[in-house]
């Protein structure tokens, strides 16, 4: 059993350090925290250096590597700063669909640009009144001989106010049962690309974290996309959304991950120079050990969301089928925990960690999204069960413990 990295990897890791120390800027992370902008200047530079698209196809300019090495730069990215690394990350990790089930010619289209840093990507599964129930949309998607119409509301869509291109879940057959008759579409926000109809994209402001990404909400009048913007198979397309999120799902964790750690690096920094009483406060028994559970939870963290990782991308035979159990397993335990973690960041610093100067209190707004997006804590902890529950006790037992 070999729990290192391997030189690339490391190299990798190393890199994407380098890189987040050179460039997130404090002043420029309160600057675009406080104005809520995305840093497009950041990620162009991120895509040119080759940390965009790590896992996409090296025929449109991608690593060719895996999910393992996404998660080491989404780690140090977040690790440096939350905002940011959340920022960077959330405008490529939507393309993920795309890479999964696009043809040669939307791969070119859409991910070419992409991983040069040049475009950003949005998901569009949420509305009004369908949250984490995705069995069913009432954005509606109709059939042309020319194309198709599209008629409906989306909400929450991340980056909304600046991607390139949307991917958005529609309900085709309005007579197929729960979670069945769903497809994919790819909307591009140049209105020269529709062959009808109209968007209309509404910012959704003041949140509580992420103020560095833009939230919308997304209006269908009788939009019409063209045919070859189908994603891919008709009628398949909530399959394809979980198929992408078993994926995405890590790496999210990995953003929680890198919130935490960069947390506990500060509250250990400040643990160790703060004096009070003329003692250093991390020599008080109340401060120490809260920083020794920090570090043992935060261990937990790194080795269950490295694990997840090496599952997707190995897929061993025995236990590939139960790889939705670990994702989901990275999707609770990892940003619940990281939680509690940042929490206890701001206790060591006392009254200063209230205010944005340390950057501990915006690593816990920020944070807290990790466990709504992609799937609820709770949601997770429900597709646990209902894996647990089918699963024969004696492979549990020999395979999974």
């Amino acid at each position: 059993m070999d729990f290192s990295l391997t030189k690339e990897q490391k190299d990798i890791k190393k890199a994407a350090a380098e890189f987040a120390r050179g460039e997130f800027k404090p002043e420029l992370a309160q600057e675009c925290e406080l104005t809520h902008r995305f840093p497009r200047e950041i990620y162009k530079k991120a895509g040119e250096l080759g940390f965009i698209g790590l896992d996409y196809p090296e025929d449109v300019g991608g690593g060719d590597l895996g999910v393992m090495e996404n998660v080491l730069v989404i780690e140090e990215f977040c690790k440096a700063d939350s905002g940011m690394g959340m920022a960077i990350h959330l405008a490529y990790l939507p393309a993920k669909i795309l890479k999964i089930f696009g043809t040669p010619e939307q791969h070119r289209k859409f991910l070419s640009p992409l991983v040069k840093g040049d475009w950003v990507s949005a998901v569009s599964f949420t509305e009004p009144d369908h949250g984490s129930d995705l069995t069913r949309m009432d954005t509606t998607l109709r059939e042309q001989d020319d194309g198709f119409v599209m008629n409906g509301t989306k909400v929450f869509t991340t980056n909304g106010g600046y991607a390139d291109f949307f991917i958005v879940l529609a309900q085709e057959d309005p007579e197929a049962g729960p979670g069945k008759g769903m497809t994919t579409i790819i909307v591009e926000r140049d209105s020269s690309s529709w062959l009808g109809g109209k968007m209309e994209i509404n910012e959704i402001p003041d949140k509580m974290g992420l103020r560095m990404t833009s939230s919308s909400e997304l209006v269908f009048q009788d939009l019409k996309i063209s045919k070859e913007n189908i994603l891919g198979k008709r009628e398949r397309g909530l399959l394809n959304v979980l198929d992408f999120l078993d994926e995405s799902r890590i790496e999210i964790g990995a953003q929680a991950l890198g919130n935490c750690e960069g947390a506990f690096l500060k509250a250990l920094n400040h643990a160790r120079e703060r004096e009070q009483f003329k003692r250093p406060i991390i020599d008080f028994q109340a401060i120490g050990h809260k920083l020794a559970r920090m570090w043992s939870r935060l261990q937990t963290l790194k080795w269950i969301t490295y694990y997840g990782a090496w599952l997707c991308d190995n897929r061993p035979q025995k236990i590939s089928g139960t790889i939705p159990l670990f994702t989901s397993i990275v999707k609770h335990h990892v940003p619940e925990t990281a939680k509690s973690i940042i929490d206890d960041a701001i206790t060591v610093f006392g009254g200063y960690g209230y205010f944005l100067d340390q950057e501990v209190e915006r690593r816990y707004r920020d944070n807290r999204i990790i466990e709504m997006y992609e799937g609820t804590v709770e949601v997770q902890l429900n597709n646990i069960v209902r894996i647990l529950k089918k699963l024969n006790l004696g492979f549990i037992d020999s395979e999974l413990l």
